[in-house]
């Protein structure tokens, strides 16, 4: 995009250029900005790995060493929150912590996956201050433009 947007009458006039409507500027903000939906168990799922996955990251970064992404997997996986929770949801499989740990490090390395990684879905353990985006970057090691 070339033109620099500050605030809303800016956007605004962006939208009005474009001839996008309202509806539209709604549902292309609704289409592309992921939401939590709490009836649906495999998206929740996904979000708590995360939660931990991330929580693992701060704790080794306020410990002054980032693991490896690989190995953070592996702690998480054999900490007995992820057991806990992997019996909530999974009731049917037999919990297998090396194929966890693959999975959980082939999740939060995915691309596709990168726009769950915001602060409106990260609170700090045991607080509700969000985890500012450039935190999450540094923890998660994104490339500084996706």
């Amino acid at each position: 995009m070339d033109q620099k947007v500050r605030n809303y009458s800016d956007l605004v006039d962006y939208l009005k250029k474009r001839e996008i409507s309202p509806q539209e500027a709604i549902d292309i903000i609704e289409k592309s900005t992921p939401k939590a939906q709490p009836d649906n168990k495999k998206f929740n799922w996904k979000m708590f790995r995360f939660t931990l996955f991330l929580w693992k990251r701060v704790e080794e970064d306020k410990n002054g060493n980032l693991w490896s992404k690989t190995d953070t997997a592996k702690a998480v996986v054999e900490s007995k929150k992820y057991k806990d929770l992997y019996k909530a949801f999974n009731t049917s499989s037999r919990f297998d912590p090396k194929k966890e740990a693959f999975n959980l490090f082939k999740l939060v390395t995915d691309p596709r996956q990168r726009p769950y990684f915001k602060p409106r879905y990260f609170v700090y353990e045991r607080s509700k201050k969000s985890i500012p985006q450039d935190h999450i970057d540094y923890l998660m090691q994104f490339p500084k433009n996706p």
